[in-house]
Order: structure tokens, then sequence, then C-alpha cells
């Protein structure tokens, strides 16, 4: 069982400074038991970390539309049912992330302040000045302040497809992503550069072997890498190769259609030599 102790000393084994801002994705499904429940594990991580950013997703608010933009890996006109269940977000709508106990935790946190973006937001400690601007059309704003505050990502218990930062990365880049909709307290709101397919993150840590930061907490690995240094590596992995990160289920229909997407993209500058 993991003690208060066992978490402090895991997180000071990666190196975290106290006054880093830290973006942390924790599966308090994978993470291990922990003593005290979590309680244990919240108070532990702000006693080590003053200015914690975490996901709090609300895929529930998403409706689907009758007709859209082609290539858009949705089925049009297949929601009628389910989007009059869909929930129209407001800053207490609870997250719908499996394992998302510690980022609820840190919702209900007094002091916290969550962003406005009607699927991916964010609540953070000590940092709404990157929460404050977070339309629907740029899920990856708080990320971008994050990038400029210098801030880490922790990954307790959780794997490098949760790690959303390299679909910020992708972003960057170009890469085909999606479009959505959903439910806001202004109505229905498109949500552009929806992600696509991460099963393919785990390729990253090959190429981040020397800046990957590694520990385990009773056999459950944490890591932590600069976000600049991670935004970086991913960037620069995706414009060497334009299929990199993409996973290997050649049945994949949205990396079919990141690939297809790239595939177009140079056959329209292509030009014959003669």
């Amino acid at each position: 069982m993991i003690s208060y102790h066992d978490i402090t000393a895991g997180l000071d084994d990666l190196g975290l400074s106290r006054i880093t801002p830290v973006i942390v994705h924790i599966r308090t499904d994978k993470v291990g038991s922990v003593k005290g429940g979590l309680n244990t594990l919240m108070g532990a991580l702000l006693a080590c970390i003053d200015n914690v950013m975490m996901p709090v997703f609300t895929h529930d608010t998403l409706v689907i539309p009758e007709s859209g933009p082609p290539d858009n890996f949705i089925q049009y006109g297949s929601g009628r049912e389910a989007n009059l269940k869909a929930s129209i977000y407001t800053y207490d709508l609870p997250c719908s992330m499996p394992g998302c106990e510690a980022s609820e935790a840190l919702r209900r946190h007094p002091a916290t302040y969550r962003s406005a973006h009607p699927v991916f937001s964010f609540t953070g400690l000590g940092l709404d000045s990157a929460l404050a601007k977070h339309p629907p059309d740029d899920p990856y704003a708080p990320l971008r302040w994050m990038r400029g505050m210098d801030a880490w990502v922790l990954m307790m218990g959780a794997g490098p497809e949760e790690n959303f930062s390299l679909h910020y990365a992708e972003h960057l880049v170009g890469r085909k992503q999606f479009i959505r909709w959903a439910l806001s307290q202004e109505g229905i709101v498109e949500i552009p550069h929806f992600p696509g397919c991460p099963n393919g993150f785990h390729k990253m840590d090959y190429y981040l072997s020397d800046e990957l930061r590694r520990t385990q907490v009773e056999g459950v690995e944490w890591q932590a890498v600069n976000l600049d240094v991670l935004l970086k590596s991913a960037t620069a992995l995706m414009q060497e190769d334009n299929f990199a990160l993409l996973c290997n289920n050649l049945g994949c229909p949205r990396c079919n259609l990141v690939r297809k997407s790239i595939k177009e993209k140079y056959a329209n500058h292509w030009q014959s030599e003669a």
C-alpha cells in the first residue's frame, strides 16, 4: 500500500521543483492502493507542487449533427437519441474521463479555477492566468500558456496515450485533426482541432530517453518531462517523419484519415521533374 511518504519521495525522485507549474495526469484506478485514499494522494501532491493543472474533460457534452464536413470520423445523423442525453457544459459538470477521481478532487478544491472549454477544460491551483481564456475553437490554449511558463508534465499511473500535450504537438505541425460539436451555455458550439488516435504515443518515449525522468512507486511507473522539450521533440519527429506517432493498427479509421490527408498534401505539391 502506498503511503504519503512514498508519494512525496516519488515526486522528489522526479526532481520537480515546488515552484514549477506542472500539468498532472493521474489515473487513480492504476496508481495503486493509497493509505488514506484520495485525500492522502492529493495532499502529498499539493504539498510538493504549488501550481498544479489537471484535465477535467467532459465528452458527455458532445452532440452529433445531421451533416458536416467529410473525412471527419463521425456518422452524421446517428445521434438523434444520444443528443437528447448530452450535458450542457457548466463549471460544475463532473469530469467524464476514466480514473479521474484526482482531477475531480482538484476541481472541487475551493481555491481552484476551471477553464471554460466545453469538452477539454482544465482545472488548476494558482494558474488562473493559464485558464482564463479557453474558447471552444482553441482546445490547447492552457498548454500554450503553460509552455511559456516552462511547465512540466507529470504522469502518475497514466499512459502515454493520455498525454494531451502530444495532441497539441500534432496541432502545431498541422496534422489533420477533427471537428466536433458540444453543448455550451450559449448553445451548440463547434469544436475544431479535436484530437485523433493516441495509441501510437508510446513511441515518443524512445525519443525522450535522455529527457524523460522516471521512477517506480510500488511497481507503478511515474514519468515527468519538461513541456517545451516534449513539444519540440514531438514536432521535430513529426516534421522528419510525417507518419510518426500514428498507431500500428492498419484498420484504425482515425489514423488512416491522417495518413490520407498527408498523402493528399504530398500529391497536391508534387511536380514532375519534366
